[in-house]
């Protein structure tokens, strides 16, 4: 049944007069009388009765009023997610992120889902390797991983990052010893490399650079417990310094040389055709760019 056709129907029976509906429907009043008899052919009964002063429901076009009222709501209803789905504003959106983005991504995310209601948003807390890899096999759509990505994903930078050296109070450093060995006197607390490569590596880099070992006393399968044993004196880490706002009682000192530093950006498999991700990454990269502006004009003055 033509959708076309049950809105004339429902037009005339508004208006109850067919040259009003022809007007309304921007069509000539013989089109329409050939659309309803059309429609009266389809379903075997007469839908209206003419008269001196325009057209009444017959007895079966009243009762068939509600059902074609329903069709073309629902069609309508129908169509307009279909819309939104093929323009990105509804469907499934699965991100990705890691530590170093835990205080900046949530509240983009946020913003977005305010903007698009009908999408539906799942976080994942991962290493940025494992998120590639999610990512190449389509398991994520998006994620915040440490640069440069993988050559078969797309992406751009959002923050810069560096390590920080998480420190217990009661090892009474402020400041970064000349003799980095001192270092080792409360011990370290370390990630399992395998639950955060990125991040080992970078530890490696900056270490190398520096020419100090660690001494580590105890490591860990997640950074929540990293953070928990520093906070609770156990030893000292090397950590994302975007971490310090989750640990109140140690001592957190940014280390600010280039051996120390990267970058964080949003990654995605750009030859998948989803409009969801493309409105996200899109987004992303103007809220990027507005954060770089500021941070610009706020250097310069």
């Amino acid at each position: 049944m033509e959708l076309k056709l049950l809105r004339a129907f429902l037009t005339v029976a508004e208006l109850r007069h067919f040259g009003h509906a022809a007007e309304d429907l921007s069509v000539s009043q013989p089109a329409l009388s050939k659309q309803i008899v059309a429609l009266e052919s389809s379903l075997g009964a007469r839908l209206f009765v003419r008269g001196r002063h325009g057209a009444e429901l017959t007895t079966f076009g009243e009762g068939f009023l509600a059902d074609a009222t329903a069709l073309v709501r629902d069609a309508d209803e129908i169509l307009t997610r279909a819309r939104e789905a093929s323009g990105g504003k509804r469907g499934a959106l699965r991100i990705g992120l890691g530590l170093s983005t835990l205080n900046f991504a949530p509240p983009l995310i946020a913003a977005f889902r305010r903007l698009h209601p009908n999408i539906a948003v799942t976080l994942n807390d991962l290493s940025s390797a494992e998120q590639t890899r999610r990512l190449l096999a389509g398991k994520l759509d998006v994620g915040f991983v440490r640069l440069p990505a993988e050559a078969e994903l797309a992406a751009f930078p959002v923050l810069d990052e560096q390590l920080a050296l998480a420190l217990p109070q009661r090892a009474g450093m402020k400041r970064l010893p000349a003799n980095l060995h001192q270092l080792n006197d409360p011990g370290f607390i370390a990630l399992v490399r395998g639950r955060g490569p990125g991040l080992a590596a970078q530890i490696d880099h900056w270490c190398g650079a520096h020419g100090f070992v660690p001494h580590v006393i105890q490591q860990a399968d997640d950074i929540q417990s990293v953070l928990a044993a520093v906070a609770a004196g156990v030893g000292a880490a090397f950590l994302p310094s975007r971490v310090q706002y989750l640990l109140r009682d140690a001592t957190v000192m940014p280390l600010r040389d280039a051996a120390a530093r990267w970058r964080v950006g949003l990654a995605w498999q750009a030859t998948r055709d989803d409009p969801v991700t493309k409105r996200f990454v899109e987004f992303v990269r103007r809220a990027a760019k507005s954060a770089k502006s500021v941070n610009r004009a706020a250097t310069e003055n």
